[in-house]
């Protein structure tokens, strides 16, 4: 069992963001299990306590817990909403990478989540046909983080195509208006207050894009700044077991314009090949030009 906990920790260390990001939603979901099985059949008391890390709708019940707005969006209903979440948050939190910052997907997911939180406590206190179930409404999961991520692609990318089991390559723009067209529906159903969240958390990411293509704001820097704060907090009194140097002049709008520029040589080169195969035939490539064609093919399938 300690071999096992020593080889999560190591994998956790060493893994990135988005890795990291995983872990934590799996462990906490595992942890919060764990302990209602204990609270139910061991201590025999209830398990309202579980109630203070979830979003109460309740404005004044917030206030009593305002920690609840951060780990809301690690909490989980059920294994079957845990795995669909972090599946979603793995494949397009790869592509995201792709062309933003490892730091600016933490920044986003936590964006995402207050957007979706602030949408779901509003919604929940100004809307009549909400409002009734005020009291007993509260609020749990990544999916308004998730949704953030995606619909930073759909306004950034809007015609990159994602493969989607038994349906096919699709564009981003129109995978995001068909998640907008559901989950408005979705807003008359018994998940009402999901479907708010994910609305507030498509808006978040959205308007982060936007940002970033039309004057280079980046909204998820202050976020961040107090993620790095908190993260030196742990660090102060550890002392390093081996030293790592890094470049750390590059800004993320830097690696932002690196990612695309490398992406848009790879693109051309596939294209060159490509446009060699169709004139002289595959047989005339290069073993050099075969290689790369066969490296470039896998990198743009893996994403």
């Amino acid at each position: 069992m300690a071999n096992i906990l020593e080889e999560i920790k190591q994998s956790f260390s060493r893994g990135n963001y988005l890795t990291r990001l995983i872990y934590i939603n799996a462990g906490v979901f595992v942890i919060v299990k764990l302990m209602t099985v204990i609270s139910t059949y061991v201590l025999g008391v209830s398990n309202l306590w579980i109630t203070y890390l979830e979003l109460p709708a309740f404005f004044q019940t917030l206030i009593r817990q305002p920690w609840s707005i951060i780990t809301y969006m690690f909490m989980h209903h059920d294994f079957i909403h845990l795995i669909f979440n972090l599946l979603t948050l793995y494949w397009f939190g790869k592509i995201f990478t792709d062309y933003f910052s490892q730091k600016q997907l933490v920044g986003l997911y936590f964006l995402g989540g207050i957007g979706g939180a602030i949408f779901y406590i509003l919604a929940y206190n100004f809307i009549p046909n909400l409002n009734s179930h005020i009291f007993l409404s509260y609020l749990i999961g990544a999916s308004a983080s998730v949704m953030a991520i995606i619909f930073a692609l759909v306004r950034y990318i809007p015609d990159e195509e994602v493969n989607l089991a038994l349906i096919g390559p699709v564009k981003l723009k129109y995978l995001g208006i068909a998640m907008l067209v559901l989950d408005v529906i979705g807003t008359t159903s018994i998940n009402a207050g999901g479907s708010i969240a994910h609305i507030g958390g498509a808006l978040t990411g959205f308007l982060f894009a936007h940002l970033i293509l039309n004057s280079r704001k980046d909204i998820t820097e202050p976020i961040n700044k107090v993620i790095s704060w908190v993260n030196n907090l742990f660090k102060q009194n550890k002392k390093p077991k081996f030293t790592v140097h890094r470049n750390t002049s590059k800004t993320d709008e830097e690696w932002n314009v690196e990612n695309h520029n490398r992406r848009r040589e790879n693109n051309e080169e596939i294209d060159r090949i490509l446009e060699k195969i169709k004139k002289t035939g595959y047989a005339n490539l290069s073993d050099e030009e075969k290689k790369k064609l066969f490296d470039l093919s896998n990198k743009q399938i893996s994403k």
